[in-house]
């Protein structure tokens, strides 16, 4: 069984407002892959927010 590595990264919001993401899934020991792929989807869809009445 392969070792594989997940890094999260939210993406947008419902119609409702609550937050939503993806997940990014990448090779054993290849950290600095998944996180960089995250930074850049930070920055095309502006990161995390928390929902109002969470913040």
């Amino acid at each position: 069984m392969a070792i594989r590595l997940a890094t999260a990264a939210p993406i947008g919001r419902t119609p409702e407002g609550l937050p939503f993401g993806m997940q990014i899934v990448g090779p054993y020991l290849e950290d600095h892959t998944t996180l960089r792929f995250a930074e850049l989807i930070e920055q095309e869809f502006g990161g995390f927010s928390p929902p109002l009445g969470f913040a």
